[in-house]
């Protein structure tokens, strides 16, 4: 029994026991509720007080029967509030409180359903973006230590409902199933998609068939961490200096080069202005790779320098992160300039 049930189970039977004893009380002894209160708290605590109203066999034996209740609940109460306080547990207790209330403030953010090493990449990831994100594993020593590095961590098995309404599933932006097995997965995207319709869904594979059984039943992409793994180990064999190229762009290594998206947003520097106007590359360093059109949603490879840019369109670019935020805010710095 974890600690949050503990609690729960002292709680319900002291209330219980309180109410036996109170019930009985004005039923045998034919007092108010006071008095029945009064008799109950004396009797369970056998601190020996005057006893109030006229007592009968029935009345004393229906004491005695408190008593040894009494002794049994309160004795478990105490001894595990004890141990709890020992073992620091009550202090876990606090901080899955204090969890769990960021928890219920975040929106838009992403749940990371498992705790592996699949996982592990992509919180390294998400902590290094800043994102807002929550993990879902029932592997207890994952939990310490995430709970430890202030990472937010749900419980339990992303396959039951209440378990995915904790992380916040109805306010989710996506969520990521990284699970070990293929059911797991499958069903954490089923139940995943029956709570939040819009919610977007990866999923790892871990098998070929795995792919559209994963598509079937509500992702909207699928990976094969292992299909991945090995396409990537036989073309650095083959085409070593393309995986070079690559290894630079995905930030594998030293150089800071990362891909991007920057939206065009309403009243800023990128709107109605086409490549050549907005001189991307002379203002930031960024090269433009593709548009991904808000018209069509069709991807725009490198674009032709006479295409003006539509509010929503998204702009894939390549550089350095500095680089990419200079791009965001290029708007603000031409208005404080000419200020």
């Amino acid at each position: 029994m974890d600690e949050k049930r503990k609690f729960k189970f002292i709680f319900c039977a002291f209330t219980l026991l309180m109410l036996i004893g109170i019930v009985g009380y004005m039923y045998l002894l034919k007092v108010s509720f006071v008095d029945a209160l009064y008799m109950t708290v004396i009797t369970i605590s056998t601190v020996g007080f005057g006893e109030v109203g006229t007592t009968s066999s029935q009345s004393e034996i229906f004491s005695v029967l408190m008593i040894f209740l009494g002794v049994g609940i309160v004795g478990y109460a105490f001894t595990s509030i004890v141990a709890m306080f020992v073992e620091g547990k009550v202090v876990d207790l606090w901080k899955g409180s204090k969890m769990n209330r960021k928890i219920s403030a975040l929106n838009d953010h992403y749940i990371i359903c498992g705790s592996g090493e699949l996982a592990e990449v992509i919180i390294k990831k998400f902590i290094n973006e800043n994102l807002d994100f929550v993990v879902i594993t029932d592997n207890r020593a994952d939990l310490d230590d995430y709970s430890h590095h202030n990472i937010l961590v749900v419980e339990g098995q992303s396959t039951e409902e209440s378990v995915l309404e904790e992380a916040g599933i109805d306010r989710a932006k996506g969520l990521l199933a990284t699970l070990d097995t293929e059911v797991d997965n499958i069903v954490t995207v089923l139940t995943a998609r029956n709570l939040n319709k819009d919610i977007y869904i990866i999923a790892n594979s871990t098998s070929q068939s795995g792919n559209a059984k994963l598509l079937k039943v509500g992702a909207n992409k699928t990976l094969s961490a292992v299909e991945i793994s090995g396409k990537r180990m036989a073309s650095l064999m083959i085409k070593p200096n393309i995986i070079s190229f690559l290894d630079v762009v995905t930030r594998i290594g030293d150089v800071e080069l990362d891909l991007e998206e920057v939206i065009v947003k309403k009243g800023s520097y990128l709107e109605d202005k086409n490549l050549i106007q907005s001189q991307i590359p002379k203002k930031t360093g960024l090269i433009v790779l593709a548009i991904k059109k808000i018209e069509d949603e069709k991807m725009l490879f490198n674009p032709p320098v006479d295409y003006t840019f539509k509010i929503g369109d998204v702009l894939i670019v390549l550089g350095r992160e500095d680089q990419v935020d200079k791009l965001r805010h290029l708007g603000d710095e031409i208005k404080n300039m000419e200020e």
